[in-house]
């Protein structure tokens, strides 16, 4: 009798289409109940595929929970970049940057993650941190580079890039966030962010105007 040794297996390729199907299932729940609610079990309902599937793509809801995290956080960062930017005045170039931001940050689901996190992560300190170096950590830091970028320029001046993303960012969403979720105003439009970020821009480049040489 020939004895074979086992084969190993390199496991089956994943399927994207699931990948995202599991991701979007999780999203949608994610958003509309706390953290501690939402189970592989129930995320695999949602998604129409088997819980082993689920734990083929993620090995826990803690890992699901920053795939969709950084994933958000990504898109985020990508409207930072200056592709496709060249040429464009500061002013410009932050407005752009802005509703791209708002437009991601201000969607119903995103909006429903973020209202959900505090609660999930209280007393949680490794995950809180996991999560947020996943996504607004990464988030603030492209928005520190480009501010520190115009900052070498002459274009800005300022102090601490960190502390002067924080001021745009807060300049940009203003009370929207907060109205919306209290029920003060209806669904936030492009034209309420254009709106939103053209003021909070003007507001950021004249706080942080450089000093003009003197003329004596």
């Amino acid at each position: 009798m020939r004895c074979f040794a086992p084969r190993s297996r390199s496991g089956r390729p994943k399927d994207p289409a699931k990948h995202d199907a599991i991701v979007a299932a999780a999203v949608h729940l994610f958003s509309q109940h706390p953290f501690d609610a939402v189970t592989m079990e129930a995320v695999a309902t949602q998604a129409r595929v088997s819980k082993m599937t689920v734990y083929s793509h993620f090995s826990d809801k803690e890992s699901l929970f920053e795939t969709i995290v950084s994933s958000i956080s990504d898109r985020m960062v990508a409207a930072f970049s200056r592709e496709g930017r060249e040429g464009q005045s500061l002013r410009d170039r932050l407005q752009a940057t802005g509703v791209a931001f708002l437009s991601i940050l201000l969607r119903p689901d995103v909006m429903g993650l973020s209202q959900m996190l505090p609660t999930a992560l209280r007393g949680r300190q490794a995950l809180t941190m996991r999560f947020y170096d996943a996504g607004p950590g990464r988030v603030k830091a492209a928005l520190a580079g480009l501010i520190a970028d115009a900052a070498a320029q002459g274009e800005v001046a300022i102090d601490d890039p960190s502390l002067a993303a924080e001021d745009l960012f807060s300049l940009w969403e203003g009370g929207l966030r907060a109205e919306n979720g209290c029920g003060l105003i209806g669904p936030i439009t492009d034209d309420m962010i254009a709106q939103r970020v053209r003021r909070g821009t003007g507001v950021f480049l004249r706080a942080y105007a450089p000093e003009k040489p003197s003329l004596t």
